[in-house]
């Protein structure tokens, strides 16, 4: 199971911020960083996680939300 996945299939919490930070525009992982509050080794290495997962996708250095994470995180808030 990935590190931004509960056992139920539910996100993290962290794993929401991080998608709710890009939600509505593609941020690098150094923004991400500053808007959630959080490391950015912490930041990237859940990037390659969500990013293996499906949940965003890469857009140069940018990094924008998954339309499949979109739903799922509609579903959880």
């Amino acid at each position: 199971m990935m590190a931004c996945v509960n056992p139920d299939g539910t996100l993290t919490s962290s794993a929401k911020a991080l998608l709710i930070a890009i939600q509505d525009q593609a941020l690098t992982p150094e923004d991400i960083s500053k808007k959630i509050g959080q490391p950015l080794f912490k930041v990237r290495s859940s990037l390659r996680d969500m990013k293996s997962g499906g949940f965003v996708e890469a857009q140069g250095d940018e990094f924008i939300i998954s339309e499949g994470a979109k739903k799922l995180l509609a579903r959880s808030q």
